[in-house]
């Protein structure tokens, strides 16, 4: 059988989507989702990252070479030497690692296949890795769908299931920050796995064939239907803009606390697809088609000075021209050589004002129930 090409409708990177909202498989198809200029800087990233394990050296000496389309500049060599050096570390004297490795199992379902970044088996142990080089949203190794598909893929792909007790997930984000780290693993057990495979995932792709039941979240900002008519986002839209008739009218007070909770949950999905439609705009504009009472302007920018003006001020202002001598930020070290290091020593978060976050938010909750540090206190009257 020849293995299919692409990507697959059920493969790995969507399975937090298509096993939430199965309806979206069904209301894609037809629908191709463009590479957005983030996604496509992840691919060129991913190859460099890949090259670098299969060839040796190091990031610096990728910097202007181009993979994917996409030059390396010293942001991504910085991302992806944290990735290839924890690989290297990890996997010292491994012969069969595996990296960029494809695999199909039709046994498990025909729609199964995809290509997983990073996996070998040592002993008992399988190890799963993806390197994620996104920084605005923050993954978790934690019951992580995609690596625990990749895990079923290679353990099914090698007939490896009577030849492994544990299984380490792993993901790799070194832009984005996150508590435990840029590098974060956790593990479970492969008779665990074998649950999740046959209770959930497979039930899940059976049901994704089929099913047009949808649901919102923040896997719709990767959903292809975002740009179409997606049923569940034009009803999110319309329920958030009842209830904010309702705020406007008689303010957020009236609200109890589960319709509150309802309308910020709502808030994700209509962001997502107000991006969706400004990214629209945009592109038939591009393309000269007309949208009205909006229009292409160029962006805002701050001035900047002409060549030979440094000249021109040191005549003019002297010194002054000049500001003083000023530290600079830790993320702006981090860009010097050796500056990572220097951070991890020297570089500390100050905690933040406290805000409104869903609980699935990686970031540790603030308990403000100060009731609940007393023990309860029994007063009686001063018997006279």
């Amino acid at each position: 059988m020849t293995d299919p090409i692409g990507h697959s409708p059920l493969g790995a990177s969507g399975a937090d989507r298509w096993m939430t909202c199965p309806g979206s498989v069904t209301l894609s198809r037809g629908h191709a989702d463009t590479e957005s200029d983030f996604a496509a800087m992840g691919t060129s990233a991913h190859a460099a990252g890949a090259y670098l394990l299969a060839h040796g050296g190091d990031a610096w000496q990728l910097i202007g070479r181009e993979f994917e389309g996409i030059k390396v500049d010293k942001e991504m060599a910085d991302a992806v030497q944290v990735y290839a050096g924890w690989a290297r570390e990890t996997f010292r004297g491994v012969n069969e690692l595996l990296i960029e490795h494809r695999f199909h199992c039709p046994s498990i379902h025909k729609m199964f296949y995809g290509t997983v970044d990073l996996a070998a088996k040592i002993g008992r142990t399988l190890y799963i890795a993806d390197y994620k080089h996104g920084a605005g949203i923050v993954v978790d190794a934690e019951d992580n769908p995609q690596l625990k598909y990749y895990a079923c893929g290679y353990l099914e792909s090698f007939g490896a299931w009577d030849e492994v007790d544990e299984i380490v997930l792993t993901i790799v984000q070194p832009r984005a920050f996150h508590r435990d780290g840029p590098i974060r693993s956790w593990s479970m057990r492969v008779g665990d796995l074998v649950d999740w495979l046959e209770n959930d995932l497979i039930p899940a792709m059976d049901r994704a064939m089929v099913s047009r039941d949808t649901k919102s979240g923040e896997h719709c900002r990767f959903c292809p239907v975002r740009f179409a008519a997606c049923p569940q986002l034009l009803k999110d839209t319309e329920e958030f803009h009842a209830m904010s008739e309702t705020i406007e009218k008689e303010g957020a007070k009236v609200l109890t606390n589960e319709q509150l909770s309802r309308y910020l949950d709502l808030a994700t999905p209509v962001k997502i697809a107000l991006k969706a439609a400004q990214e629209t705009a945009f592109h038939r504009l591009q393309a000269g088609t007309s949208v009205p009472g909006y229009k292409l302007v160029p962006g805002r920018t701050n001035r900047e000075f002409k060549e030979g003006a440094e000249k021109a001020a040191v005549e003019t202002f002297g010194d002054d021209a000049y500001t003083e001598p000023k530290l600079k930020s830790p993320a702006e070290i981090d860009k010097l050589p050796k500056g990572v290091e220097f951070t991890a020593r020297w570089a500390e978060k100050p905690p933040g004002a406290l805000q409104v976050a869903p609980v699935s938010d990686a970031r540790t909750g603030v308990n403000r129930d100060v009731k609940s540090k007393f023990a309860p206190v029994n007063r009686k009257k001063k018997e006279k």
